[in-house]
């Protein structure tokens, strides 16, 4: 334990001393001065300090609640913390630190009490914990972005600080903050005992007298406090609270210390959090010989995003997953005749796009009715494609979304604008069609070891994170492309043309003629290899061309309207709901389903706030991580 922790110190004062005495190189010397007493001091006692909170605050999390997936990141913690002191900072743009930390404990609260009861409600679990989390993280990301787009120029730095800004250039929020920053972590030192008896689990620390659930919100309470604290002071610093947990254990192990003294083991985490802070916050210095400087949060989320997956795919997160295997079947609502059904949702079509083409103030109805003809091609698209990921992955929680496809497609495409900022549409179609390509490559592996449904689902949203940041990234290199890449994004159908639509259109002419042949024999993809072979069907060359028509689909639409999220989602379930579950009548009831959302979500996008617009795809992800939440709970409670 000891040497576990003296080359922790070590490293640690390694680090600090890199940071603080080899900065960039300045030739003027009393600048140099200048910069070290005002901006990397303070900045590298920030670092720490905000680094040993989100350490601590991971290990109370994973603790308390025995599941080493949990971290103020996965369970959206971090999101609400940062959505609460965002509102607080712009209804009161001159607000003190201790009032935008009690905005973002209100946010931390609020989101983590829905988590908990919402995991609660469907059973509990490890991953449906985590599912919730995220996805409840991702809707308070989406309210996040959209008050940083409307108030970007209210409050300076607001996008800086949303991802994530450690940079000081002062002792001013340091001073402010350290007193409430020791007391927390002070405070933590107190309940050692109790978080020990955690590591017996439930039962074992029953016996032993410890009042399990009121000692579990404690420190649950206390976790969040931690977590709304470093927050509210620097942003959003995502899976620092996750690796520095599990990095501690490895050590510990390495050195067989084992984790049975938690006042030795939260000591050394808080260091192993602090080191990953600094080292990010130094990773970002670094670039500042090239002209940029990123957010320290960008640095932790590429590091923690794919740490997160490599735990998925561990020995131990597969045998976490057979417990947490389930069939999810929709009930449908009504009890009628497809074609019926088919032929109502035609004529709710033709009234959608009636009712949308309206005019808006002196716009003519000429540019909307393209916006919407490009709406409904993309909800068209994005349903297919959903559905055909549905039923070859056997998960109804596929999308092109959930799945990370068009997250990673955007990505593909911000890297190619960011090389070729003048590439045209089809370079772009093919940048979007390589990115869904890979993503769709390696969730067919992961069906093939098995993993559940929850794993592939959270495997998605941390893909979708993780591209997310790393667009953010490249957002700061390719400035003359920003704009471009944040409506791909956000997801809209501004500036629609019928060069942009016309592709949309061939594209999904061709797929649908080539899907018709297949038609009949996805009704038994769903039922493995063997039933099909006994009939006579070989599915795999069928499953392989329908792959690759979904990736063409996603591709196409992500590279048109940017990536819109839960339309792939929502419209299959939406047709199943009806009562649709053959193929012939599923696909076009879905595919025109897909088209009525997205059109109707673009005509709110427009008018809500009119004259000013949302983008159609933050609204369509707050909506959707809703339905997206209720489909788990119907899922698990049918367990039960």
């Amino acid at each position: 334990m000891i040497k576990s922790l003296s080359i922790g110190g070590v490293l640690l004062l390694a680090l600090l001393c890199g940071y603080l005495f080899f900065p960039p190189v300045i030739s003027n010397t009393s600048l140099a001065t200048a910069m070290f007493n005002n901006v990397w001091l303070p900045t590298a006692l920030m670092a720490l300090l905000t680094g040993a909170l989100l350490g601590s605050s991971g290990l109370l999390i994973q603790t308390s609640l025995d599941n080493d997936f949990a971290s103020p990141s996965t369970l959206g913690i971090a999101a609400g913390s940062l959505l609460g002191a965002l509102l607080v900072r712009i209804i009161m743009p001159e607000a003190s630190l201790t009032i935008v930390w009690t905005g973002a404990l209100i946010g931390a609260l609020f989101l983590s009490l829905a988590v908990l009861s919402l995991s609660h409600l469907i059973g509990g679990g490890k991953l449906p914990v985590i599912l919730i989390g995220m996805t409840l993280g991702l809707s308070a990301g989406a309210l996040s972005s959209l008050l940083i787009l409307y108030f970007e120029n209210q409050i300076d730095g607001l996008f800086l600080w949303g991802s994530g800004q450690v940079l000081q250039t002062s002792f001013t929020a340091v001073q402010q903050s350290f007193t409430p920053i020791i007391i927390s972590l002070l405070l933590t030192v107190f309940i050692f005992p109790k978080l020990a008896l955690f590591l017996l689990g439930d039962t074992h620390a029953a016996n032993l007298g410890l009042a399990v659930k009121p000692w579990r919100w404690l420190v649950l309470l206390l976790a969040l406090v931690q977590a709304a604290l470093a927050t509210s002071i620097v942003g959003m610093i995502g899976f620092v609270g996750l690796m520095a947990p599990h990095i501690t254990r490895l050590l510990l192990n390495k050195f067989k210390n084992g984790g049975g003294n938690m006042g030795f083991q939260w000591l050394l985490t808080i260091i192993v959090g602090a080191m990953l802070v600094l080292l990010a916050e130094w990773c970002s210095r670094s670039l500042l010989f090239l002209g940029y400087r990123l957010p320290t949060g960008a640095f932790t989320a590429l590091l923690g995003a794919p740490y997160f997956i490599y735990l998925l795919f561990q020995r131990s997160g597969r045998l976490l997953a057979a417990t947490e295997r389930q069939n999810i079947s929709l009930r449908p609502l009504l009890h009628i005749s497809a074609n019926k059904t088919l032929i109502a949702l035609f004529l709710l079509l033709l009234f959608t796009i009636y009712v949308c083409s309206e005019p808006l103030g002196n716009v003519g109805s000429t540019w909307i009715n393209k916006r919407v003809i490009l709406a409904g091609l993309g909800g068209l698209g994005l349903a297919c494609a959903g559905t055909l990921l549905q039923t070859l992955f056997k998960n109804p929680m596929a999308s092109p979304d959930i799945s990370g496809v068009s997250a990673f497609a955007v990505f593909i495409i911000a890297c190619v604008l960011v090389i070729f900022p003048s590439a045209n549409h089809f370079i772009l179609i093919i940048a979007a069609l390589i990115g869904a390509g890979i993503v769709i490559g390696l969730l067919t592996w992961g069906l093939n070891q098995q993993l559940s449904v929850a794993q592939l689902a959270l495997f998605g949203i941390v893909i979708t994170a993780f591209s997310g940041t790393a667009t953010q990234i490249l957002l700061t290199f390719g400035t003359s492309t920003s704009s471009v890449t944040m409506m791909w994004m956000a997801g809209t159908t501004y500036g629609a043309s019928t060069e942009r639509i016309v592709p949309l259109a061939i594209v999904l002419i061709v797929a649908g003629a080539l899907i018709i042949p297949f038609i009949r024999n996805l009704d038994l993809m769903p039922l493995g290899e063997i039933l099909p072979r006994t009939l006579g069907v070989s599915l795999n060359g069928q499953r392989t061309l329908l792959l690759a028509i979904t990736a063409v689909l996603t591709a196409i639409c992500i590279a048109t309207i940017g990536a819109i999220s839960f339309v792939g989602l929502l419209a299959p379930h939406c047709a199943r709901l009806l009562g649709l579950y053959r193929h012939v009548h599923l696909l076009p009831a879905s595919a025109m389903t897909g088209a009525i959302l997205l059109m109707y979500a673009d005509h709110l996008s427009r008018t809500l706030m009119y004259p000013n617009e949302i983008p159609a795809g933050l609204l369509v992800s707050v909506i959707g991580s809703l339905y997206f939440l209720l489909l788990l709970f119907a899922a698990y409670r049918k367990r039960k």
